[in-house]
């Protein structure tokens, strides 16, 4: 991530303008490493401010979301209370070229005398810590305690005096100008990547930024220092002091729906390979990064149960599959067991028992001589019955195995709309539906204990270009209960042929439908599917009068007759833009 140095001088910046006379009003740890600090002030209503030592996520920013919090405080949450509650904040600054905040807190002890704390936020991945420290810079107490057993070159323990970590033997690049920086950079010559150089020679400059420095003064990543012309050194330098002069501009990089990076100006580095969406605020950006990844790990902790199910179930219908296949292949030769039992019984003269083959005119086939063999054990008339009954067999079988390879097909498609409705579930309540639909149709326990029922949630909604009113289902109970129930019988219904997806529902009141609204129609339909990261996906759409549900029907399954089949290719971009019109 892109948290380094340079992000953190302009963070705290920020935040020292935003909390500067804010007081603290309350302290939570809803997590191991999370500190939350409700505040009072007029300019952060609603505001907390999350101070974060995980190892994968430090992280300093305001936020608006609510936690859960534990029943008993923790420790060291007891002991933030005792020293910051009421406290008023004085400023919020970041050592040059550190990953470190420093939070000022001024507070009044029983005896009404006024102290200055400070709430250290060390940001250094799996070293992260959050250290409370008196007005001497002594430690009162620490997230992580650190002995030396663990650092012989620092420890971070109550009572001793704090220190900075060691400092790294980089050039601290706001130390030199565009000239100055240019010649440094023309008298490396190495053999070794640009953004690998800058790396290893600047402080306060993480990989992303590195990557980001290099592509804007090469075009690519790829460029070798040694490789460098003066145009390219001087634009390096150009860019380097263009990204720490700048005022702020924060962003996010998406991959799809997953927050990739972050950063505080924008990057070009992927170009048309992802999407960047920019930010009011550094602490915006880092509340809107992080709690996307956090949403979307426990979103994907909830769906883990319900994905295994669904993916064994889906292995087990597969296997039952191909041996019914097989099965069914046998039975197509079952002719060939009735004529050998008719050839036995019309020779059965010729036969007697202990007989282990026989040759016969085969009247079956113009006349040519076949082989038949036989059970010495039996006699020729239970041979020609035993013959008989496994022909019988097979021909029932055919009927039986059809119909059992016609419901496996169709509890397959079911199951894999089951797994594209787990795949677009944005929310935990989404998961409790799809869940619950689980228990309905007998792939999970029914007895299996019930969390507390959550509202019910709305199906998708859209307004299209022209102001038509579109809803998709978030899952198949969703799209039985917006196609059956809920649409009216002259409104549009659109789903993507063959493929699991989401009943999308134009709302036509009556009105005839303009073109552009069933294209935008058919785009949410397509990027509402498995087929999302396809083109020209075929979607089939037709009134609501014109479809059904077939009596025993799995969840989300249904027939239409009387459509139309247009071709559209998703578009994430454009389902965002029309939710945003509603």
């Amino acid at each position: 991530m892109a948290l380094d140095a340079s992000y953190i001088a302009a963070l705290a910046a920020e935040l020292n303008e935003s909390l500067k006379g804010a007081r603290v009003d309350k302290i939570h740890q809803p997590q191991r490493d999370d500190i939350v600090i409700a505040l009072r002030a007029p300019n952060a209503k609603g505001k907390k401010l999350v101070i974060s030592a995980n190892p994968s996520y430090p992280r300093v920013h305001l936020t608006s979301r609510t936690r859960e919090n534990p029943q008993s405080a923790p420790m060291f949450c007891m002991l933030l209370r005792k020293h910051l509650t009421n406290g008023r904040f004085v400023s919020v600054s970041a050592p040059d070229m550190e990953r470190i905040i420093d939070i000022k807190i001024e507070v009044s002890d029983e005896f009404g005398s006024v102290a200055l704390k400070t709430l250290t936020c060390e940001i250094m991945g799996r070293h992260s810590n959050i250290i409370l420290r008196d007005g001497e810079d002594r430690v009162i107490e620490c997230l992580k305690r650190v002995d030396f057993s663990m650092s012989e070159k620092r420890q971070v323990l109550p009572g001793l005096f704090y220190t900075l970590p060691p400092v790294q033997e980089k050039l601290n690049p706001k130390n030199f100008g565009r000239a100055e920086l240019f010649e440094i950079i023309c008298n490396a010559k190495e053999e070794i990547l640009c953004d690998k150089w800058l790396l290893s020679s600047f402080a306060g400059f993480s990989p992303l930024v590195c990557r980001e420095i290099a592509y804007r003064a090469c075009g690519d990543t790829s460029t070798h220092m040694s490789e460098l012309r003066a145009h390219e050194c001087e634009a390096m330098a150009s860019a380097m002091c263009e990204i720490l002069l700048s005022p702020p501009a924060p962003c996010i990089v998406f991959d799809g729906k997953r927050p990739f990076e972050f950063s505080f100006f924008p990057i070009k580095q992927y170009e048309n390979g992802m999407r960047t969406e920019m930010r009011e605020s550094l602490s915006d950006t880092l509340a809107d990064f992080y709690e996307i990844r956090e949403m979307r790990e426990t979103m994907s902790s909830r769906a883990h149960g319900i994905l295994q199910v669904v993916k064994s179930a889906m292995s087990r219908t597969e296997r039952k599959l191909g041996l019914q296949r097989e099965e069914l292949k046998k039975a197509v030769n079952r002719e060939k067991l009735r004529e050998r039992a008719e050839l036995i019984s019309a020779n059965i003269y010729r036969l007697e028992k202990g007989m282990t083959s026989f040759s016969a005119q085969n009247y079956f086939s113009a006349g040519e001589e076949i082989t038949i063999d036989l059970d010495a054990r039996l006699t020729p008339q239970e041979n020609s019955e035993k013959l008989f009954r496994d022909y019988r067999r097979m021909k029932n079988a055919e009927k039986y195995l059809t119909a059992q390879i016609s419901a496996g097909k169709e509890e397959l498609i079911y199951l894999e709309s089951v797994l594209e409705s787990i795949e677009k579930a944005e929310s935990v309540a989404d998961i409790a539906e799809i869940r619950e639909e689980l228990r309905e149709t007998g792939y999970m326990d029914k007895n299996e204990k019930k969390p507390k029922k959550n509202t019910a949630l709305r199906p998708y909604k859209f307004v299209s270009s022209d102001g038509f009113k579109i809803y998709a289902g978030r899952n198949n109970k969703q799209n039985d209960i917006l196609t059956l129930r809920s649409a009216m019988k002259g409104d549009l219904w659109l789903h993507t042929k063959n493929i699991p997806g989401s009943h999308v529902i134009i709302e036509c009141s009556g009105r005839e439908l303009p073109d552009r609204t069933i294209t935008e129609a058919a785009i949410i339909a397509a990027t509402l599917s498995r087929a999302k990261d396809s083109a020209n996906v075929p979607v089939d759409y037709t009134q609501v009068r014109f479809v059904k549900k077939p009596q025993g029907a799995a969840p989300g399954r249904v027939i239409y007759t009387d459509y139309y089949t247009a071709y559209a290719t998703p578009d994430e971009e454009l389902l965002e833009k029309l939710k945003e019109n509603v």
